[in-house]
């Protein structure tokens, strides 16, 4: 797997194959950075559920300021930390989702990517998710596209969905009527 544009372009990353780790295709990182791509220069960034860190090497690549990547399998944290060895603009946090929701860097969060495992209930997370972070921040969440989630959570709503075979990237933010 390499990072596909930006000053990292054609970095290899460092990646195990297994059964609890679903790396995102590079047809849907190129989606998400290419409707994100004036949003992610100079961001905080995080990669929610991180497993190869893909997502997150890909915004250093394209200019995040800073990155968090939160795991909570030791595999996993490892492997990112490899791939990101010798950068010092990154967190690499071995934690459950869950307790991320209290860490102070989350209100600072400009773009977080939530890509969970697809058994994982998401719904109730993101209620959580979206009384944490602050009403500017634009959240992506990729999932299965058999289990569509809410459109709408408090003062977050979808404002763009987006579908590829089987899975489906749905974007929050606050959208001022």
């Amino acid at each position: 797997m390499r990072i596909i544009a930006g000053k990292l372009k054609y970095k290899k990353l460092y990646y195990k194959k297994n059964q609890f780790l679903r790396p995102t295709r590079s047809i849907v990182r190129k989606s998400f950075f290419d409707t994100m791509r004036d949003v992610i220069e100079g961001s905080v960034f995080v990669d929610l559920f991180a497993g190869s860190g893909s997502i997150g090497m890909e915004a250093l690549s394209r200019g995040a300021k800073r990155v968090i990547f939160v795991d909570s399998a030791k595999e996993s944290v490892d492997l990112i930390r490899k791939n990101t060895r010798d950068m010092d603009n990154v967190d690499v946090l071995k934690m459950d989702a869950f307790r991320f929701l209290d860490e102070p860097i989350l209100k600072r969060a400009d773009v977080i990517y939530v890509d969970p495992p697809y058994s994982f209930e998401i719904d109730g997370f993101l209620m959580g998710l979206f009384d944490m972070v602050n009403r500017d921040a634009i959240v992506c969440v990729e999932h299965d596209k058999k289990s569509p989630i809410n459109s709408e959570f408090g003062q977050f709503r979808r404002f763009k969905s987006r579908s590829f075979g089987k899975n489906t990237l749905d974007y929050f933010g606050v959208i001022d009527e």
